[in-house]
């Protein structure tokens, strides 16, 4: 396969316009290592830029997908969007170093997106890790795929394997020894003595390998059955459906097996590459993560970061009480209840950012007012509740560059440190990665406090698509004639 070349920059991918219209029912997930490593590359040393590409070179992936569908890989890799298929389109976003890529994928009806990008989650060396999003069109191709790409995997690939036929060819179905926690659903697999699985079995495994976590072992080894299926949802300890050989996976549970994929896929792309475009590891969701370095810090700093922990908890994973009520503290749930995702940035802020925006008491009662946080996620919430209520003011759209009072913040004013709220738009929009795609963030909420020395501002992007909670930063506080 020749060198790849971009069809367009990484940032033209047209996200409005993808997730506007993209209905994905499966995704797909594919991790592979480097290859191994020269002494001079192991010793750091690389004399150009292309000794370094080859470190995860993205075509032996890409080559693969092509051999599957009958494409010419050297027009795919040519960026003209051609495929040597009349009715396919590929086009290729990415820069020189290619990644991370983005490719937008047209097979007749079918429409399926693919990302690749470098991942660090296992330590020091990076893998690859691609991702496929289809729609219902798309279904009978990415059965192809989870096959046709089974031979990659950071594990060993081979441990079990079985017989799956589609357009009169068999193949193999290769299943791994040890799947790696990446889905919410765990399924297990067993194999006769020799690693062999039946082709009734190997048939129904096609419709979830890649969609969730699938592992296999000999029948010696796990006192299991051959065929044998085991299934946990969520996977870990407690209840397991086993499925005896001669029982296939009903319909309905294929069917919510691929559609949990689709988000988990999501956030595993979304998470790859916005750590690789911004520039900052990604310090997982666990609150103690967020603690790195506590001994510097204050202890007043170290209960905002939980603070902020608990927020974001509650926005991706919207618990529930005892009684089967929302148990956030917020009266609108626009980002609970919506796509929304949290950029690197935004989840671990600097400290400069983060100090003074602890809760603070008031008049002679010393009354507690809201902190800045909780203060500055009402804001966006009022403000999403509003955008997408019928027919929104065309400021609320696109703000004036004065910004606009958030919608029903006015009596916030009564509360202890009178509390203000500004849509604003940002001078200077960036770019932030929501669902695995780029968006554009170019609007902000600021919020302040009487006392407040300086405003806090939450960026952010809006669409069709969902939320994109991109960073936060200080900034003035609005002149009074916008206060």
């Amino acid at each position: 396969m020749k060198p790849i070349i971009p069809s367009m920059p990484f940032l033209g991918f047209p996200s409005d316009l993808v997730l506007a219209g993209f209905r994905p029912v499966r995704g797909l997930l594919v991790e592979t290592p480097a290859p191994a490593l020269t002494p001079e590359q192991a010793r750091g040393e690389f004399e150009s830029l292309g000794d370094l590409l080859d470190l995860h070179d993205p075509r032996p992936l890409l080559a693969a997908i092509a051999r599957e569908m009958g494409y010419d890989a050297d027009l795919i890799a040519a960026g003209e969007c051609e495929t040597g298929v009349p009715g396919h389109s590929w086009t290729t976003y990415c820069d020189e170093s290619w990644l991370p890529m983005l490719v937008r994928w047209e097979a007749g009806d079918a429409q399926l997106v693919l990302s690749l990008c470098e991942t660090f989650e296992r330590g020091g060396r990076p893998d690859l890790r691609l991702t496929v999003l289809g729609d219902a069109a798309a279904l009978p191709i990415l059965r192809r795929l989870a096959v046709a790409l089974s031979p990659f995997h950071l594990c060993r690939p081979d441990l079990c394997q079985g017989p799956v036929a589609f357009d009169g060819r068999t193949h193999s179905l290769l299943v791994p020894e040890i799947a790696l926690n990446r889905f919410g659903i765990g399924a297990h697999v067993c194999g006769d003595a020799a690693g062999r699985i039946g082709a009734a079995r190997a048939e129904g495994l096609a419709d979830i390998a890649r969609s969730c976590n699938l592992s296999s072992m000999q029948v010696e080894v796990t006192g299991m059955k051959p065929d044998e299926l085991q299934l946990w949802l969520p996977p870990g300890p407690g209840p397991t459906m086993t499925y005896p050989a001669d029982r296939a996976l009903a319909p309905e549970i294929i069917e919510l097996i691929q559609r949990q994929s689709v988000g988990e896929v999501r956030r595993l792309a979304t998470e790859a590459i916005a750590s690789r475009l911004e520039g900052r590891a990604e310090f997982g969701r666990r609150p103690d993560n967020l603690l790195f370095g506590m001994g510097q810090q204050s202890p007043t700093l170290i209960a905002q970061r939980l603070h902020l922990a608990g927020l974001l908890h509650e926005i991706e994973y919207l618990p529930v009480d005892r009684k089967g009520l929302f148990s956030r503290p917020f009266g609108t749930y626009q980002l609970a209840l919506g796509d929304t995702s949290v950029g690197p940035a935004f989840r671990r802020p600097d400290d400069e950012v983060l100090a003074g925006t602890e809760h603070r008491t008031y008049g002679r009662e010393a009354t507690t007012g809201i902190d800045l946080l909780g203060l500055g996620i009402l804001a966006v919430e009022h403000y999403l509740k509003h955008l997408r209520s019928g027919q929104p003011p065309a400021e609320l759209r696109e703000p004036p560059k004065a910004g606009i009072p958030v919608p029903e913040f006015g009596d916030m004013r009564k509360l202890p440190g009178a509390p203000r709220a500004r849509l604003m738009p940002i001078e200077k929009p960036s770019f932030g990665i929501h669902l695995g795609l780029p968006v554009r963030v170019d609007r902000s909420v600021v919020v302040w406090r009487s006392d407040d020395p300086q405003a806090l501002a939450i960026d952010f992007a809006a669409g069709t698509g969902g939320v994109h909670l991109a960073g936060m930063r200080r900034c003035p506080v609005p002149v009074k004639a916008g206060r």
